[in-house]
């Protein structure tokens, strides 16, 4: 990846419909949720990644640079609080990607094509059929814009002001969000019918 770039996982939600942390919740080969979507961002080359969480989060918090955590006190305040946070994190002048915790399934080929499809007055969007997805990936006039704002407020809204780009994708996981104990259970018999569920 020759474009710097940031990333941020939004984790900060207090998973209600799940019943537990869903960044901590098995994704496969010994990784969690978080540990899959740190895999990707970080192995795509994503300087820093920030992973927003609330207060339930219980695991070990130091950052080291690359990967860094970020503590929501204000969950009540919605997603666009915990983006709004995270960018304070993230180097003025990188486009970044956000990325929320119940979607793991992105790859480093979408992000790819993502960075490719950026323009520095907008933000990229992957859809399937028709229907966008995640991640979104901001550009860095984006950032700088929202960074400095006091609080976001509606990033929907916020993006109005700015030029969409949409790319199609084949993979309808895009659309995926993992909310529910049932959610998570169609995920684990889709993907690991052999694991149990814990």
């Amino acid at each position: 990846m020759e474009t710097p770039v940031a990333a941020i996982i939004l984790s900060a939600g207090n998973s209600s419909r799940m019943g537990r942390e869903k960044a901590l919740l098995p994704y496969g080969n010994g990784l969690t949720f978080a540990g899959q979507l740190i895999r990707t961002y970080t192995g795509f080359g994503c300087r820093p990644v920030t992973i927003v969480v609330n207060e339930s989060y219980n695991q070990p918090m130091a950052g080291d640079g690359v990967v860094n955590f970020i503590l929501n006190c204000n969950v009540d305040m919605g997603r666009s609080h915990s983006i709004h946070l995270g960018l304070q994190e993230i180097p003025a002048g990188l486009p970044c990607f956000i990325q929320n915790i119940d979607n793991p399934f992105t790859d480093g080929l979408l992000l790819q094509e993502m960075i490719v499809n950026l323009t520095t007055e907008g933000y990229v969007v992957p859809e399937y059929n028709g229907k966008g997805g995640h991640p979104v990936l901001l550009s860095s006039r984006i950032t700088d814009h929202l960074r400095k704002m006091d609080d976001i407020g509606n990033l929907r809204e916020e993006l109005r002001h700015f030029s969409r780009t949409a790319i199609a994708s084949k993979d309808e996981r895009i659309l995926r969000n993992i909310n529910t104990p049932g959610d998570y259970l169609k995920f684990v018999n889709f993907t690991h019918p052999s694991e149990e569920v814990h």
